[in-house]
């Protein structure tokens, strides 16, 4: 039986809101795993690291400030780019990496041989621009990061790769200057995420236009 117009709108709402929570699961598990790696932060850990030490604020305070900033900051330039994809965004990382820290504690990684752990690190880095590159897919609004990314690369007729790589250099480049602590990790990252993102974008974007069973077009 063909569904109506409001039946298929509700449907797409859900089937999304699944797609993006799985892509933010396995971002955020990649979080935790390049954690227990201990070979350095992300761009916005070590953003927020800087942060926190400029201002005199808890790590915490300090991450959840420079997301709202930022958030404001998307609004501004775009706030079509708001959407279940920014909330989810905002309620599920954390808890997300919270439970993915708890469950890789469980594992030696954190003492383990340091090729071992460059490994994982690698494997986080994967993890994270796929999820991230899933979510994004989904086209129903962003986190502040991507969504800015998102913005200058319409703007500017840019690939989403360089202009996210950009925008991790800075935030690590901003970080350091403000004494944040790094490693080798985080340059890593910030050099493959974006690539991994635009790669895994446009693969669940093709995937999610095929499957048309599954995911009929948005009417």
């Amino acid at each position: 039986m063909k569904m109506t117009k409001n039946e298929n709108k509700k449907y797409h709402i859900i089937i999304d809101v699944i797609i993006i929570s799985f892509g933010l699961l396995i971002s955020s598990f990649g979080t935790a795993l390049f954690y227990q790696a201990g070979m350095g932060s992300g761009a916005m850990a070590t953003f927020s690291d800087g942060l926190h030490k400029l201002l005199n604020m808890s790590y915490g305070t300090a991450n959840m400030t420079a997301n709202i900033v930022f958030l404001i900051l998307l609004f501004i330039c775009d706030r079509k780019m708001i959407n279940i994809g920014t909330v989810l965004c905002v309620f599920l990382i954390g808890s997300f990496v919270d439970i993915g820290t708890f469950l890789f504690a469980l594992l030696p990684i954190a003492s383990a041989p340091a090729w071992f752990r460059f490994m994982c690190m690698l494997l986080s880095c994967v993890m994270m621009g796929g999820g991230l590159g899933l979510y994004v897919a989904v086209d129903r609004g962003f986190g502040a990061l991507e969504g800015l990314v998102k913005y200058v690369c319409k703007k500017g007729n840019l690939r989403f790769d360089k202009v996210k790589i950009i925008q991790d250099f800075l935030l690590i480049s901003i970080g350091i200057v403000l004494r944040a602590e790094w490693g080798i990790g985080t340059v890593i990252s910030a050099i493959l995420i974006g690539p991994i993102m635009r790669v895994s974008i446009e693969y669940f974007q093709s995937m999610l236009h095929k499957n048309q069973n599954i995911f009929p077009a948005r009417g």
